[in-house]
């Protein structure tokens, strides 16, 4: 199962961090800004990722269909991934270091590019357009899931297909979480 949302979302940031290394002009205390609240959603993104890997792999745990069904079933009302889910939609730090980084570009005219500069900030914009389709992906995931299990329950026959599309939602999130994590690193060495 590829999760392409995730996947626009983490080349999006690698972007917004590729721009940095582009626009080396950019003063310390802005790039800095910028690196901690890439920093900071990157580590969003991770926490919300491994939120819901997490619930998932406790999921995979239960050893009776039945259990197994009972807590697929519940998914749809998990109250941590609401939460979460605000918060990725409201990544506040991202939406003012845009605002901050749109107004700057006047301070710093001569010293960065306007091509780079427009690059970083249309990478920047796709960012926040990405993170709530993606919250709204999983959450709609999750729904489906739920829906599935309850269904399911009518034919027990079927509970093996629950447990393996948890399975293949699980491990794509798992690659992405990866794919993220070893994108943030790489974020270390350029800014």
């Amino acid at each position: 199962m590829e999760l392409k949302l995730f996947a626009d979302l983490i080349d999006a940031l690698g972007k917004v961090a590729g721009g940095l290394k582009a626009i080396v002009n950019l003063p310390k205390a802005e790039r800095e800004t910028m690196r901690r609240t890439l920093d900071e959603t990157y580590r969003l993104i991770d926490t919300t990722l491994n939120m819901v890997i997490i619930r998932l792999g406790d999921i995979q745990l239960q050893q009776s269909d039945d259990d197994l069904l009972r807590e697929v079933a519940r998914l749809e009302n998990y109250d941590e991934w609401m939460q979460a889910e605000r918060e990725l939609r409201l990544c506040r730090s991202l939406r003012i270091a845009l605002r901050e980084t749109e107004t700057l570009v006047g301070h710093l005219a001569g010293t960065v590019s306007t091509k780079d500069w427009d690059a970083l900030l249309l990478q920047m914009q796709s960012i926040l357009a990405t993170e709530g389709e993606v919250a709204l992906f999983i959450g709609q995931k999750f729904q489906q899931l739920a829906n599935d299990a309850r269904s399911v329950i009518q034919d027990m026959k079927q509970a093996p297909s629950i447990r393996d599309a948890l399975a293949d939602f699980r491990a794509s999130l798992v690659a992405e979480r990866q794919a993220l994590i070893k994108q943030e690193l790489e974020l270390y060495e350029i800014v």
